[in-house]
C-alpha cells in the first residue's frame, strides 16, 4: 500500500494510538506521548525474577520488554479490546529481548498462551496469538497454534487473587501434539505471578519440547509507588 493510499484511508478509518486511543499520525502504532512513557517503563525480565526467586521457574530462558503499568497497562488492555498497534510496537522490543536472552540458543518455534473458542469468538481474535505471531515474524521463526489449549470456566484470571492462580492454570491443557526435541518461544501479554506461564512451559516440555523460553509483554512488579495512570497523546 502507498503512502497516499494509507493516508486516504486514514481519512475514512483514522489511525489510534495503540495505548491511549487518540488519533495520531496514520504511519504510527503509537502517538509520540505514549512512546516516551513506554521507554520509561522499559523492564527486563531480571527485575521480576528478583522478585520470584525460589519459585519452582521451569522455563529455560525469560525476556520481558516493559513494566505493567501507565501506558504499557493501557496497551495491553486496548489490545484485548481489538486494538492490535500496541502488540505490533512490543513485538520489536520483545524480540530483541528475545535475542539477547537467548544467545546461540535461539527458539525453533513459537507459540503462546492460549484462550477458549468461546472467547476468541466474543473478542475475534486472540490477543496473546496476535503479540506471539508479531514476536514470530520479528524473529524469522515458524508459529505452532496447536499445542495448548484452555478449558472454559466462569472467571477470568484477572478475577482470581495470587493465591487462586496456581490453581486457576490447571484450565491449560495440552492438545496431545507433539514435539520432537526443539527449543519454544510460549509468549504471552503479562507476566503476573507466572502460574499461566509456569502451567503452559510444563505442558510443552510433558509433548517433547526439550527447552522452554517465555516472553511477556510486559511484567507485574511489586512496587510502594502508586501506579502511574494511562499516559495521553
Amino acid at each position: 500500500m502507498t503512502r497516499f493510499s494509507m493516508r486516504l484511508l486514514d481519512l475514512f478509518y483514522p489511525n489510534r494510538c495503540g495505548c491511549c486511543g487518540q488519533r495520531t499520525a496514520f504511519d504510527r502504532l503509537l502517538c509520540p506521548g505514549c512512546q516516551a512513557a513506554l521507554e520509561a517503563l522499559s523492564a527486563d525480565y531480571s527485575a521480576w525474577a528478583l522478585q520470584n526467586a525460589g519459585e519452582g521457574i521451569p522455563w529455560d530462558g525469560a525476556a520481558a520488554a516493559y513494566r505493567y503499568e501507565g501506558a504499557a497497562k493501557a496497551g495491553v488492555l486496548a489490545m484485548k479490546q481489538g486494538s492490535r498497534n500496541f502488540a505490533y510496537y512490543a513485538a520489536k522490543r520483545l524480540a530483541e529481548r528475545v535475542r539477547a536472552a537467548a544467545g546461540p540458543g535461539m527458539p525453533e518455534l513459537v507459540t503462546w498462551v492460549p484462550v477458549t473458542k468461546s472467547r476468541r469468538r466474543r473478542q475475534g481474535y486472540s490477543h496473546a496469538e496476535l503479540l506471539g505471531k508479531a514476536v514470530a515474524a520479528k524473529l524469522g521463526l515458524p508459529v505452532r497454534g496447536d499445542l495448548l489449549t484452555e478449558r472454559a470456566g466462569q472467571v477470568r484470571q484477572h478475577q482470581v487473587g495470587g493465591a487462586e492462580r496456581a490453581e486457576y492454570a490447571k484450565r491449560f491443557h495440552s492438545t496431545g501434539k507433539r514435539l520432537s526435541g526443539q527449543t519454544v518461544l510460549l509468549c504471552d501479554d503479562v507476566l503476573t505471578t507466572g502460574s499461566t506461564l509456569r502451567q503452559c512451559t510444563e505442558l510443552l516440555k510433558e509433548s517433547g519440547a526439550a527447552r522452554v523460553m517465555i516472553a511477556a509483554a510486559t511484567v507485574r512488579l511489586r512496587t510502594e509507588n502508586a501506579e502511574s495512570p494511562p499516559a495521553s497523546g
